[in-house]
Parts: C-alpha cells; sequence; structure tokens
C-alpha cells in the first residue's frame, strides 16, 4: 500500500480493519454487492490462488485473507488448519455475493471465533463526501444501487481536483484511466463507440450525459428514447453542421428540418469535437460518416453543383469526388492555378491520409497525386508554350528552352501517364482533363517538331552550343584524374538526365561533386545502331552511316561497327580501341555480389555500363497493352542511381570516381497511337531502312511533310546514306510502335542528356572531416527509396537493461539531408501512442509499431533522413540512413 492513503474513507477503513483483526485474529467479510472488493483489491500485497492464501497490508497491520467461492463447505475446509491455533494469524475471509444469513449455519464456528466487519459504505462515506461536494449530490450518488468503494474513491479524488461527475468517475473506471476525462473527450467518446450505454442506463445517469450534451452543443433528446437514438443524433447535427459550415452554394432544403448546433460556443464545440472524432477515432468516424452521406442520399444531392461550392473540410467521403469532379472542371477549363488550389488545400485530408493503411484511401491518394501533376502539367504546358522560340529563332535559342521549360513539360507528361495506368478507368476522375491535357501536349510537340526541325535545317544540321554525341568519349569519358565510368543508356530522354541530375543534387557534398547537366546533339538518325555507334572511342575523328555491302552501317573511324544486331561489334569496336575497357550491363551491375565485382573491375580502365531498360520498356507499349510501361522506365532511372552509389562504394585498388551518363538518342511518347492524319506515305526510292521517325536510302521522291537531309549536310562522306525524317511529330507508314518512336528531328529525340559528376573514393572525407560518430542501426525495416507522400516507418525498441521494457516516450521526425530542415511528423501510429499536440510517441520496446509521416506536397527535396529521439532528454536514440526520395506526384 502506498505510504499516503489516497482519500480520508480508504485510511478510515484500513483503521478500522487493522483494529478488529488485531483483536479478533478472524474476520469475516460479508459483501453481497462487493461493494469493497475494489478497496482489498487496492491493499493486496498478493491475491489469493487456488487454496493459497493472499497476503493485505493496512499501514502497519498485515494480515492474510481468502476470498469465498460458491461453496462455503469448502471454504470452512481450506480454513480449518490455519484457525486450529490458540492464537492464529491475522486472516481476513472475504465472502462476495454471500449474506451473513447464508453463512451463519456452515461457518458458525469462524463467526464464535472471531469476529464479522459490517461494511455500512454509505454511512462510512456521507460523512467525508459531504466535505467536499454539495449535500444534494453526495445523496445523488450514494442512492446507486449498485455504489461500491471505487464510485466514492473517484468522487472524493475529483472534488479534490475541482469538481465532481459521476459520469466522469464512470469513463475513468471504466477505461481504466488515472484520471477522468474532460467534458470535450468525454463527448466524443460517447459519439465513437456504445460501450459504455449500458453502464451509463445501469447506474442512472442519463440525466447527467444530457447535461453534458446540451451544454455542449445545445442539442435536446427525448427522454424516451434509447441511448442509441441519441447518439445517432448527435452524430448527424454535428456532421451536419460542419459539412454547412463549409458550404458555399445555394441552400439545401433536404437539410432544412435538421436539427443543428445554435450558439458561438455550441457551434464551435461541434466542429473542434467533428475534428477531434476524426483525429482520435479515425475507423468510428468513416463509419459514421459513410453512414449519415447514405441516409442523406449526399453523393447525388451534391453531384450537379457547381465547382467551388465546397470548402476543405473533411466532412464526407463523397466530397472527395465531387472536388476531383471540380478540379476536372477546372483543368478542362484551362483554370489550372484554381485547380492547383483546390488540389494544394486537399494534401492533408482525412479521406486521404486518415487511415494511412486503407486501401481506399490509398486510392484516393494516387487519384490526388494524379490531379496534382494534371494541374502541374497544365501549368507547364503554358509556359512552354509562351516561351516557345519563333519561327525565325536561331536553332540555339531551342537550347535554354529545352533546359527548362520543354523538359519540365515533357517530365510532367511522363509521370501523368504512369500515374494513369495506375489506376483503372472508373478511378480516373479527371478524364475531361486528361483528354484536353493530352491534346495540348501533342499539339505542342507538333509545333515544337516543326519550329525546331526547321531551324535545325536552315543551320546545316549542326546546333552551336551543343555538345556533338561523337566527342563524349574523347572529351568526357578518356581525359581526366580519376578512373572513369560511362553510362550508356538507350532512350534516356533529356528530362530523364535532368531528372537523374536533381537526385544526384540531393547527395551530400562529401559524396558527390563537380555534377554537371549537358544538352548533347544525337547523331542522325536518332536511332540506337546510330547513337551508340556515335559513342564509341574514335567516333570524334570520323563518323558516317553508309551504305555497306548493300546494307545499312555505321561507321567509327573508318571501321565499320554494324547495325541493329550488331552489338557485340561495337563492343568489339571498344575493346580494340580501349584494351582496358570492362563492360557490364546495368542488370548483371546490381544482381553481381560484391566479391564478383571486385573480381571483373578490377583493372585500371574504364568502365562500361550499358541499360536498355527503358528502350525496352517503350518498344512495349502500344495501343492494346495495358501495362504501365513508364513504371518500368521510372525503375531504370532508379536502378542507375542504385549502380551508381553501389560502383562508388566499391573497396577497389583504382577506385571508380569520375562518372558520366549520356545516352544513344531521345523519344517521343505518347498514350494512344497516332491519328490517320499523323501517318505519312514514305519516300520512293532505294529504300534501306525504315522505321515510325526515320527512312535511309538514296530517295527519287519525298513527300512535301518530310525533309531530306544529304550524306554530305551530315558528313557521312560519299558512301553515306540520306536520312529522310518527318518535319512534323508524326510518323511514318511503317511497322513499329504507334506510341513510342525515334529516329527523328524533335527535341525529345535529338537532345540528349550529359550528366557527369564526381564520387569521393570509398575511406575518404571532406577535408577537415572528424571522424564519423557511429550510429546505431534503424529498429525496423525501411524502404529503399520513398515513392509516395505517406511514408510508414516500422519501429521496434529493442529490450535491454536501461529501458527492461517499459514505455518510452519519444520524438520521431524526418529532415532533408541537405538543408537539414524539418520535413515530416508522424499523423498516425500503429501499436503505438501518439499525441498529435507533442508529436510524442510512446512506445513499448519488444512491440513492433508502425507510425505514418506525410511529406508536404510543397517539399520538393531529393533525400530525406529519420531520427527518433527520446522526449525527455533530446538524445538521438537512432537515425536512419539517407533515403532517396522520388515522389509519384
Amino acid at each position: 500500500m502506498a505510504a499516503e492513503a489516497p482519500n480520508k474513507l480508504h485510511r478510515r477503513l484500513c483503521q478500522e480493519l487493522a483494529k478488529q483483526l488485531s483483536e479478533h485474529r478472524v474476520l469475516l467479510v460479508f459483501d453481497p454487492g462487493q461493494q469493497l472488493r475494489p478497496f482489498l483489491d487496492d491493499v493486496a500485497t498478493a491475491p489469493p490462488s487456488g487454496k493459497e492464501l493472499g497476503s493485505l497490508s493496512f499501514g502497519e497491520q498485515q494480515a492474510d485473507w481468502a476470498v469465498a467461492g460458491s461453496s462455503l463447505y469448502e471454504l470452512r475446509s481450506q480454513l480449518e488448519p490455519h484457525v486450529a491455533a490458540d492464537l492464529p494469524d491475522p486472516l481476513l475471509v472475504y465472502l462476495p455475493d454471500h449474506h451473513e444469513s447464508e453463512g451463519r449455519a456452515v461457518l458458525l464456528e469462524l463467526l464464535r471465533a472471531g469476529g464479522t466487519f459490517e461494511i455500512k459504505l454509505v454511512s462510512r462515506a456521507r460523512g467525508y463526501l459531504r466535505e467536499v461536494l454539495e449535500p444534494e449530490n453526495v445523496e445523488q450518488l450514494l442512492k446507486r444501487p449498485d455504489l461500491t468503494y471505487r464510485d466514492i474513491a473517484l468522487a472524493l479524488e475529483q472534488a479534490g481536483s475541482g469538481g465532481f461527475s459521476q459520469l466522469k468517475a464512470l469513463f475513468q473506471q471504466q477505461l481504466g484511466r488515472n484520471s477522468s476525462p474532460e467534458n470535450a473527450e468525454l463527448a466524443r467518446l460517447w459519439l465513437a463507440a456504445d460501450g459504455l450505454d449500458d453502464a451509463i442506463s445501469a447506474k442512472g445517469l442519463e440525466n447527467e450525459l444530457q447535461e453534458l450534451l446540451h451544454s455542449r452543443w445545445g442539442l435536446g433528446f427525448p427522454v424516451e428514447t434509447t441511448l442509441a437514438a441519441w447518439r445517432q443524433r448527435a452524430q448527424r447535427a454535428l456532421l451536419l453542421h460542419e459539412f454547412l459550415h463549409d458550404w458555399h452554394g445555394d441552400e439545401l432544403s433536404a437539410f432544412a428540418r435538421q436539427s443543428l448546433p445554435v450558439g458561438k460556443a455550441a457551434e464551435e464545440n461541434a466542429l473542434a469535437d467533428v475534428q477531434g472524432l476524426r483525429r482520435s477515432h479515425a475507423p468510428a468516424y468513416i463509419a459514421i460518416a459513410n453512414r449519415i452521406e447514405a441516409e442523406l442520399e449526399l453523393r447525388s444531392l451534391i453531384s450537379g453543383e457547381r465547382p467551388g461550392v465546397l470548402g476543405s473540410i473533411d466532412t464526407f467521403p463523397c466530397e472527395e469526388q465531387f472536388l476531383l469532379r471540380s478540379v476536372d472542371v477546372f483543368l478542362a477549363n484551362g483554370e489550372y492555378a484554381k485547380a492547383q488550389e483546390l488540389v494544394a488545400a486537399r494534401h492533408n485530408s482525412f479521406w486521404l491520409v486518415g487511415q494511412p493503411t486503407d486501401a481506399q484511401q490509398a486510392r484516393r491518394r494516387l487519384q490526388w497525386e494524379l490531379a496534382r501533376t494534371a494541374a502541374a502539367l497544365g501549368v507547364a504546358l503554358e509556359q512552354a508554350q509562351a516561351q516557345l522560340p519563333k519561327a525565325a529563332a536561331a536553332v540555339e535559342a531551342w537550347l535554354p528552352y529545352q533546359a527548362e521549360a520543354a523538359q519540365q513539360v515533357d517530365g510532367l507528361q511522363r509521370r501523368l501517364e504512369q500515374q494513369v495506368a495506375e489506376l483503372t478507368a472508373s478511378e480516373v476522375e479527371i478524364s475531361d482533363a486528361l483528354e484536353q491535357l493530352r491534346g495540348r501536349y501533342e499539339a505542342l510537340l507538333e509545333q515544337q517538331a516543326q519550329r525546331f526541325t526547321a531551324a535545325l535545317q536552315q543551320a546545316g544540321w549542326l546546333i552551336p552550343g551543343a555538345f556533338p554525341q561523337t566527342r563524349t568519349w574523347s572529351e568526357r569519358v578518356q581525359p581526366g584524374a580519376g578512373r572513369a565510368v560511362v553510362f550508356w543508356v538507350d532512350a534516356l530522354r533529356y528530362e530523364m538526365g535532368a531528372t537523374l541530375h536533381e537526385r544526384f543534387s540531393g547527395w551530400s557534398r562529401d559524396q558527390l561533386s563537380d555534377l554537371k547537366l549537358e544538352i548533347a546533339q544525337a547523331a542522325l538518325p536518332s536511332i540506337t545502331p546510330v547513337g551508340m555507334a556515335a559513342l564509341l572511342p574514335g567516333a570524334e575523328r570520323s563518323f558516317a552511316v553508309a551504305d555497306v555491302a548493300g546494307s545499312p552501317c555505321s561507321v567509327v573511324d573508318g571501321v565499320p561497327v554494324g547495325w541493329s544486331n550488331d552489338k557485340p561489334k561495337r563492343l568489339a569496336h571498344l575493346q580494340q580501341r580501349v584494351p582496358t575497357a570492362v563492360v557490364i550491363s546495368l542488370v548483371e551491375l546490381i544482381r553481381s555480389k560484391e566479391a564478383v565485382l571486385l573480381e571483373k573491375l578490377a583493372g585500371t580502365g574504364p568502365v562500361v555500363v550499358t541499360s536498355t531498360g527503358i528502350d525496352h520498356a517503350g518498344e512495349r507499349d502500344t495501343d492494346d497493352n495495358l501495362a504501365n510501361v513508364r513504371t518500368d522506365m521510372q525503375r531504370e532511372l532508379d536502378t542507375i542511381e542504385d549502380a551508381v552509389r553501389r560502383l562508388a562504394a566499391l573497396p577497389l585498388e583504382q577506385p571508380l570516381e569520375r562518372f558520366v551518363i549520356t545516352a544513344d538518342h531521345g523519344f517521343l511518347h505518347l498514350p494512344l497511337g497516332r491519328e490517320p492524319a499523323m501517318r505519312i506515305d514514305p519516300p520512293d526510292g532505294k529504300l534501306f531502312k525504315l522505321e515510325r521517325r526515320c527512312w535511309l536510302g538514296h530517295p527519287s521522291a519525298v513527300n512535301p511533310s518530310c525533309v531530306e537531309i544529304q550524306p554530305a549536310a551530315l558528313g557521312y562522306g560519299q558512301d553515306g546514306l540520306s536520312v529522310v525524317l518527318p518535319r512534323s511529330s508524326g510518323v511514318l507508314k511503317a511497322g513499329g510502335s504507334l506510341c513510342f518512336h525515334h529516329g527523328g528531328s524533335s527535341i525529345q529525340e535529338l537532345l540528349i542528356p550529359l550528366l557527369s559528376f564526381r564520387c569521393a573514393a570509398p575511406g575518404t572525407a571532406p577535408e577537415g572531416a572528424g571522424k564519423a560518430k557511429k550510429q546505431k542501426p534503424w529498429p525496423g525495416t525501411l524502404v529503399e527509396r520513398v515513392t509516395n507522400r505517406i511514408l510508414m516507418v516500422p519501429i521496434e525498441l529493442p529490450v535491454d537493461l536501461l529501458n527492461q521494457g517499459k514505455n518510452r516516450q519519444t520524438v520521431l521526425a524526418a529532415y532533408d539531408c541537405k538543408t537539414e530542415d524539418l520535413v515530416a511528423t508522424p499523423i498516425q501510429a500503429i501499436d503505438a501512442d501518439l499525441d498529435t499536440g507533442t508529436n510524442r510517441l510512446t512506445l513499448t520496446p519488444g512491440q513492433p509499431a508502425t507510425i505514418g509521416l506525410l511529406i508536404p506536397g510543397d517539399w520538393s527535396g531529393k533525400k530525406l533522413y529519420l531520427e527518433l529521439r527520446d522526449a525527455a532528454t533530446d538524445l538521438v536514440l537512432h537515425k536512419s540512413p539517407d533515403l532517396p526520395v522520388d515522389l509519384i506526384g
């Protein structure tokens, strides 16, 4: 027992029981209503178990105790050995659910030898209660038929804290809390569940509940109806009040007869309680909102309303669909800023993040991420259209345009179509906007292709200021201190190179330096056997696409290196020119064990990494293929970054320090096949190669929609082949995909990325850096890459000698690796307690928990890390490694 009694009644009972035990040695307590059981549990130091006695402590007086079961004869037999002595040890015999009259005959000898304790709980408590409560409140409490010591103890404790409520005492007792809930929390607990309705009715507390609800919301409830009916009425009133509070449309006559909170205080309380219900009782709130929405037929009621009538409150799930359709209208009308504003207001919506692990909310998040990307694409399309170089502009004006406006549009368009493919057709709520955006993008492509091709032709097919693809090996790979790695990435479009540049810019300075992104001009036609050959050593001396033995062939420094199926010839040329070079595919690099890589890359020569995943994914895309090929493209970019990280970390004798990433060509990629009007008749003449975007050979007649480039104009010599390309973004009538194609002279196909940087060798550190402090590993398995704004973080604190399995209060946060700024804090905890007011997490060592963090929509960092700190000392308990971020949307 505690050194200080919790209340005067407790102290009085201890004194009287101790006194009688001292006098009688054996004391029988008949308790048909179990009024005293909570008190005995409080003073017990060990409970009885089977035939073994328990022990009690009444301050200085200690005693054994036994609890009677259904058979008093069995109890008498159990106690006889303990009371046979002339002076038995103090023993309290507790007889719950038994009257003294029914036990007298069986326990007569015990009664004669010992004594009985008359509980008289009401008379003992009345005086103490009157010291702290008004007489009428005392009598109201003491008239309860099921009164126990616990009820009186709670009343005394609450009165000492400023006031007593039987209803609060009930909730405190039933919920097993150390303190009673405040009015707001009590109201929300009652709203969320009916678990205490029977107890409220049994104790006759309906009047107190009605007074509480009326004082809080100004609502009345008929006495003759059930508590369940009260609850449904209150739920409907509060949710409708919040919904109408954010409604900016015409009056909804269907709600005219609804009883709603009236008065400033009641209205504010109602709004706060609905928000608190969503925050603290999310599963219950979802069920309540779904039920009321269905009862009121709200989805159909608001379906015909104009965009803008709903604000940003999260009352009902149908609001999400309505707001998405509002976004659709704004986008379809070209009101991109309004759409962006509406999307931004929803990023923290309860129906998107209130239950991060809920499958339906996960699908809703995909819908809103699609809307976010669509709005961003609309804005980018307007900017790209406004900045489009004039028809008479010099070709070099297209370089800054590609570096900024054009690549932004291409990247967003690729992401948009990737997100569309992640949803079913019925889930795409912005179908009208999607059609409009696709049309605008194709129209912009057409303008870009026509103007750029005309400017390129005017400049003699050479762009001043663009890096020639044929000089990549001689000027970017071959020279420089440190061993080089070059990635030859098939179909790495410029916007993809810009994406990689953004990612690498998020690496820390001690990992990566000298990061540079250049625009290179690919060789024509922009197809793989030409572009890959142009990257070989010797191409800087001479390069041609020629007729070799009646077939098209790339010729590097006078050496034929073959065509489409002649990758071995190209690699043989590389090995002949650079015998120390090592060639490895991206797939082999990622899948190989470190020991295998150390052996394969043990030399001193450059490493060439070949990647074909982007091109292979694009070639699979057709009108009748529902596969999300853009996800595979994105995965290839992820893999390239992972490969750089792995190569830079290899403990080679000659470490890999210089990195170059470039492409053979870019591509055009549309979600649907080209319309018949965009399909162009190929030239007449001697054909060597026909693809969707280029024709190679000796033409005799060329369609006006195409342009012929003589071999001499490209430096391909007398044996060179003419290249015929569409002047537009259209395609030639040929085989191959009508969605994904390359070979032409659009900026998307011809202007490719040339990315270069240095990585620190393993074991090196920036100048002035001290020895790094070893961090404890993260207590859970983290994702390798963050791709969703809802980041679910697993945590399982280990049980150790310091915590001994006891709960620990912690603070979890995510930070930007580059700026150290705070990025995100928890919004939900599974199998842990989260105080959203203080962001404190209560974790139980040894128990796995999952914490949801929401990454803000306006954060655009490339890496983040997690820190788990002790809430009391601010000591860092665990810090995660840097996590790459590539948000889908």
